[in-house]
């Protein structure tokens, strides 16, 4: 039934309808349908392959014994279990069915190494297979949130880098060959070397730890942050990954949220709300004056003179209109002597004491 309501205003051609009844069940009823369907994996199953075709992650086990332990500890294991279609369960919900390859495994003659060959490509192998490919894979099932449904458009991806270049399904490293931090940074700071399955199984399946992990391939940023001055990165207080989404981002550097915004995240403080701002903070962010990674300057500035950084936006003091005499001691000082609240101030335009 369809009730209208004449509009309020005589001049705007408005009406008001009123729903059915059932209408509201309706849409939480196709709600939680939605919600419930989204809650299971996609998978990344093959069409073309019948129940018969996949032997289960046992039957991998047998010869791959060590990648199979190591999988049936991770969350994975736990999640493509029995529950889901047997296409989207263990081994094969990422190397598709595995019947052809196990029979062929069976059946070659061990010494003939191009049979042998010749089975293992009955199989998806991560190791045959372009980035892209990969990519798209894991992408099958990990889309679901903003962390990583961006990765397509990622400079990662750009760059050729997948996802097992980072992360690993079925970590083989043991105990006794630990992950060490590079040499520099074992030279320089104490880091505790953490147990390789541990910091695996704790960090969503990352190869390495961070920050050796990115400084693996992000050499340039590694020095930075042998710096005197820095964020406290290689300590392990700070992560790569509190500023940057690896898995691809709408902003500049991949970073989690605007310039600005991803410093207030822990610098709170800096962030008002003030009266009078600062425009370079509003405007061009922080770092219109301070390094993010490291610097031989105090506060990460990106002079080492204070009053030279200012003098980058600001006109210079002999000029006409500047409250400081021409070649006068105030201009030869530091600017934040008199300008204290320099990133704003609820008292005074100037930012002064």
């Amino acid at each position: 039934m369809r009730v209208s309501a004449p509009a309020p205003n005589k001049n705007l051609n408005l009406r008001i309808v009123a729903r059915p009844a059932g209408f509201r069940l309706l849409q939480l009823a196709a709600f939680f349908a939605l919600l419930c369907f989204s809650a299971r994996p996609i998978g990344a199953q093959d069409s073309s392959a019948s129940p018969e075709d996949y032997v289960g992650s046992e039957t991998c086990g047998i010869c791959h014994a060590e990648q199979f332990q190591q999988f049936q500890k991770t969350y994975k294991a736990t999640v493509l279990a029995e529950d889901y279609p047997v296409g989207q369960q263990g081994c094969e919900s990422c190397h598709g069915a595995g019947s052809a390859h196990a029979d062929a495994e069976v059946e070659v003659d061990a010494e003939d190494e191009a049979a042998l060959q010749q089975a293992a490509t009955l199989i998806y192998s991560f190791a045959r297979h372009s980035s892209a490919e990969n990519t798209a894979k894991c992408l099958a099932c990990h889309q679901k949130n903003g962390n990583e449904r961006l990765f397509s458009r990622s400079k990662h991806l750009a760059a050729a880098v997948s996802c097992a270049d980072c992360h690993s399904a079925h970590l083989t490293v043991t105990g006794e060959n630990p992950t060490q931090p590079s040499v520099p940074l074992r030279a320089l700071f104490s880091i505790p070397n953490r147990d390789p399955e541990r910091q695996w199984l704790d960090n969503r399946l990352l190869k390495e730890d961070q920050p050796q992990l990115c400084y693996s391939c992000h050499k340039d940023i590694e020095a930075l942050f042998q710096l005197p001055v820095r964020h406290r990165v290689n300590e392990g207080l700070v992560k790569c990954t509190d500023c940057h989404n690896p898995h691809g981002s709408l902003r500049e550097n991949e970073l989690r949220a605007g310039n600005r915004d991803t410093c207030l995240n822990c610098h709170v403080e800096k962030g008002g709300p003030f009266i009078f701002e600062h425009a370079a903070a509003r405007i061009e962010g922080c770092t219109a004056c301070h390094t993010p990674h490291g610097s031989i300057n105090l506060n990460l500035l990106k002079r080492r003179q204070q009053r030279q950084l200012c003098l980058e936006c600001h006109v210079p003091p002999e000029a006409l209109g500047m409250p400081h005499p021409r070649l006068g001691f105030q201009a030869s000082g530091e600017c934040t002597r008199c300008h204290i609240d320099i990133h704003g101030s609820n008292y005074q335009k100037d930012l002064l004491r």
